[in-house]
């Protein structure tokens, strides 16, 4: 989930020296889990608003020449292939040094001075995709730039950003931290959250006027669906473009404009977590309910999706036709068009385990069912309508609430909890005061009452949906609240004892172990994976385990192997750091089974390089996890991830278990990995086994000094290592060692071949060797190395 600073701070006020890495901190620590913080404005850096003072055709082309007001920037003149180009009008130009994403261009690119026939072009007037506003500013057309009509009240040369409210910084939030937050699924939860925190004043929001009562707009629902629903028909109303205002909040937490009553109840949702839907009432035949789907029943919803009667989709329906799955999505028909004057305002609460239901059988997951199915409380319709008439009044004042009707079922009861004092103080280690403990507690939201050491609590309604019921919840909102960082560490008493013959550790800790202390880290993912990352990674599977209730519709099989999931998280930690290593151990499902692996990944610029490394890794494993029977071995065979060229299987008895190797171009590309190399090794754990005994054997430390010394060699390409390697090993007992050390192909080498380097460590156990001896064992090397693997010497 997105969440604007900006946003925030019209309900709580921070303290103004307050940096949203800071909160980005405290928020993690206290609340949720905070991924990252993106500064919005910094995508439009050197662009200005500005005033096209002068457009005159070029002859014979399609372009025109403006002069265009830039404020300080001057007046400047910029070339402009748009057809809706025209003087008088406010665009948005980028200046040179601003990054820019051309029509068809898959990278941005810099603005800079050039020639256009002939003609001087200081800046770029821009459409909006070009600089990422569409969804602000939904252009006519492909070939059109952007007007900026809004703005005509800003002065020339004001950052774009500044002007249009993308100077802020957006949160993005780790949804699954919020699964049992229902509350915190919009930015006043999120406020209130900080006000907490912070000990800040939490504004509050407004509240719905009085509407004339009717009896007519809604029949009665089904009660196992419906907690609450409530209905406002608008007279006078007109269906235009939400203000800029509205749709910069809502482009940054990633939500395009559509209209002005789509908008409206957009942003009620983004802002208090309460969905709605608009329905043009003209198109309605009241009473409208929320019922089971009957035989034959479809509804085509707004995203063109036709859904037919199950019995776990619920619909909304008027007296005529279903018009909408419940908690979910409206449907096509009845939504508002341009020419809509009445509006039906549908405002509900719905049983979580249906929306989440009717989200799984529908396929669509909207950000209404996900607010849905986290379970709301029903006071928070009274925020939504509250926030829905304010804006509507302030936009379109004509427009007026004629009628209004709510239906209630079940109202959510404020959850109670007693707690001794006692107890939360000995879990927390802590002797807290009861006045800091009922501060904390009332800065939360809750009815505190404390008599001889036991607290009486009544949590707000908006944490009594399931989050608040135990006294150990208690204790966790006392501790959060006093920040777990504030607790003082206490070593625990440790009493030593006789250490037990320790067994045999098991293979998948030893693997583990052995890569941790290689520097690569350790992810845990979750057991099922997405379709596109199976295509990239486990294409070649015919056959997988499914899950009945998948957590969203492209997620319902489980990984045969580990890479899909490492795949994502590459993607992932690829906006944060350019080289890396990562590796899991866990379960995978092969067909109809069950096993266990393990798989790493290596990032950087230099496959050459990382893959060398992962190469030693994995032999590093098989010595140290004391393996049997392991082998690696060149592969050409067709694979689904690794690119045939650089590729090596892991045999054991004979069997390929495993394959290193570097991650073809097309399965980065629909992991979507575009920039950088990546290495990656992925083995079956049940098919190792260990030696029978673990072999030491006693190497004497040498009492007189080695000497060594480099050749280079050419070699084939088909020559590996490992082959150069054992030509030498055995050559002669004073051949103590052999490194290799680099490795060219360009300039001076033949195709085919490369020129390797090695090091010879040579030595004897009685003497010092000479400088004849030396040259001696060079030549020596030289002439093993022609005869067995048909080197020559450079």
């Amino acid at each position: 989930m997105l969440v604007s600073l900006e946003w925030l701070k019209e309900y709580v006020d921070l303290p103004a020296d307050l940096a949203p890495e800071q909160i980005m901190h405290d928020l993690t620590l206290a609340t949720v889990e905070v991924e990252g913080v993106v500064f919005t404005g910094r995508a439009l850096e050197r662009v200005c608003v500005a005033e096209v003072l002068q457009a005159d055709k070029v002859p014979d082309t399609k372009l025109t020449l403006t002069a265009c007001d830039a404020g300080e920037h001057g007046v400047l003149s910029v070339v402009c292939g748009a057809a809706n180009v025209r003087a008088g009008m406010r665009v948005a130009l980028a200046l040179p040094g601003a990054l820019i994403y051309p029509k068809g261009a898959a990278e941005a690119i810099e603005v800079r001075e050039a020639e256009v026939r002939g003609l001087a072009s200081q800046a770029v007037i821009c459409a909006a995709g070009e600089i990422g506003l569409s969804a602000v500013f939904p252009p006519a057309d492909d070939q059109s730039i952007m007007e900026l009509h809004e703005l005509s009240g800003v002065a020339v040369g004001t950052p774009l950003a500044q002007a249009i409210g993308f100077d802020d910084a957006v949160f993005e939030i780790d949804n699954k931290s919020l699964t049992n937050r229902p509350d915190l699924w919009g930015h006043y939860g999120i406020a209130r959250e900080l006000a907490a925190i912070y000990d800040a004043p939490l504004g509050e929001l407004p509240r719905a006027p009085e509407v004339a009562a009717s009896d007519t707009l809604l029949a009665p629902s089904d009660a196992s669906l419906c907690n609450r629903f409530t209905a406002t028909v608008f007279e006078g109303v007109l269906v235009s473009d939400a203000p800029l205002a509205m749709r910069s909040r809502l482009a940054r937490v990633g939500q395009r404009s559509i209209d002005l009553f789509v908008d409206l109840t957009n942003y009620v949702m983004f802002a208090c977590g309460q969905p709605s839907h608009a329905y043009d009432a003209d198109e309605l035949t009241l009473p409208l309910c929320a019922r089971a789907s009957r035989d034959s029943e479809s509804v085509t919803l707004l995203d063109g999706s036709e859904v037919s009667a199950h019995p776990s989709v619920p619909f909304i329906a008027d007296a005529q036709r279903p018009l909408a799955v419940a908690g979910v999505m409206g449907g096509e028909a009845s939504g508002v068009t341009p020419a809509s004057r009445r509006i039906f305002l549908e405002m509900a609460n719905f049983d979580a385990r249906l929306v989440r239901a009717a989200s799984q059988h529908t396929g669509a997951r909207t950000e209404a069912s996900s607010r849905f199915e986290k379970a709301l409380d029903t006071q928070r319709i009274d925020a939504g309508l509250g926030l829905f008439h304010h804006l509507l009044a302030d936009i379109q004042p004509a427009a007026k609430a004629v009628a209004f009707q709510d239906a209630l079922t079940v109202h959510t009861t404020p959850a109670e909890v007693q707690v001794e004092h006692s107890y939360i103080t000995s879990r927390l280690g802590v002797d807290f005061p009861v006045a800091r403990i009922t501060r904390y507690l009332e800065a939360l939201g809750f009815a505190v009452r404390e008599q001889a050491g036991v607290f009486s609590l009544a949590a707000p309604t908006w944490r009594s949906t399931g989050d608040v019921s135990l006294p150990a919840d208690i204790v966790e909102e006392v501790a959060r609240l006093h920040g777990y960082d504030n607790f003082r560490f206490v070593p625990p008493r440790v009493a030593l004892t006789h250490l037990p013959r320790a067994r045999r550790v098991p293979l998948d800790r030893q693997v583990r172990e052995l890569l941790a202390g290689a520097g690569l880290q350790e992810v845990f993912t979750y057991p099922w994976t997405k379709r596109a990352l199976l295509q990239a990674a486990a294409d070649s599977w015919a056959q997988f385990m499914t899950l009945e209730m998948p957590p969203a519709p492209d997620q319902e099989r489980l990984r045969p192997v580990l890479l899909p999931n490492l795949l994502e998280a590459v993607d992932t930690n690829l906006r944060y750091f350019d080289d890396f290593g990562l590796f899991e151990v866990g379960a995978v499902y092969p067909g109809a089974g069950e096993g266990v692996a393990a798989a790493a990944v290596l990032v950087g610029d230099d496959a050459d390089y990382l893959f060398r490394r992962m190469r030693g890794m994995v032999e590093h494993v098989i010595r140290g996890a004391q393996l049997t029977d392991m082998d690696l071995r060149p592969s050409s065979q067709p694979h689904d991830w690794a690119d045939p060229s650089v590729r090596l299987d892991i045999l054991s008895g004979g069997e390929v278990i495993g394959v290193v190797g570097r991650v073809s171009n097309r399965s980065k590309r629909l992991a979507g990995i575009d920039r950088a190399e990546v290495i990656a090794f992925e083995c079956r754990l049940e098919a190792l086994q260990f030696l029978p005994t673990r072999e030491n054997r006693y190497e004497r430390v040498a009492e007189f000094p080695t000497s060594w010394f480099d050749v280079s060699v050419l070699v084939d390409d088909s020559v590996p290592w490992a082959q150069v390697y054992s030509a030498l090993a055995g050559m002669d007992a004073l051949l103590r060692d052999v490194r290799w050390v680099g490795e060219y192909r360009g300039e001076g080498v033949p195709d085919g071949a490369r020129s390797l380097t090695l090091r010879v460590v040579v030595g004897a156990e009685d003497r010092t060797l000479v400088s004849e001896e030396v040259d001696a064992l060079r030549v020596r090397v030289l002439e093993t190395l022609e005869k067995i693997v048909g080197a020559r010497q450079r």
